[in-house]
């Protein structure tokens, strides 16, 4: 996704953990608003998250959000669902162009195949 510096509030970016150098860009400053994003992805990602913690694959995810990744040219970012850990240890899964079921299925095969 292209994203105008000059007419978007994409030009701050805030570190990941106090520990981890990367940058990303909170998904409201990306859309602007949260419920902008097709599909409000960030209540079907909570939702996920909450029905993952019932299986022995999710049992120890904290939380599934939305964030935008910016990639090595500064203008693209790429979505990501950010799944945090109990453990404190975070995991990116790619869901830039997907629609809801699409996201979930995503996530779900990386968890089951990691």
């Amino acid at each position: 996704m292209y994203i105008d510096k000059e007419k978007s509030a994409v030009g701050t970016a805030i570190p990941a953990t106090e520990t981890d150098n990367k940058s990303i860009v909170s998904i409201t400053d990306f859309c602007g608003n949260v419920n902008s994003y097709s599909e409000n992805m960030t209540a079907i990602l909570a939702s996920l998250s909450d029905t993952l913690r019932l299986t022995r694959e999710g049992m120890n995810i904290e939380s599934i959000k939305p964030v935008a990744v910016p990639m090595m040219n500064e203008n693209y970012v790429q979505v990501a669902a950010r799944i945090t850990y109990k453990s404190g240890r975070t995991k990116d899964i790619d869901i830039d162009c997907d629609s809801g079921i699409a996201a979930v299925y995503d996530i779900a095969r990386k968890l089951a195949f990691s």
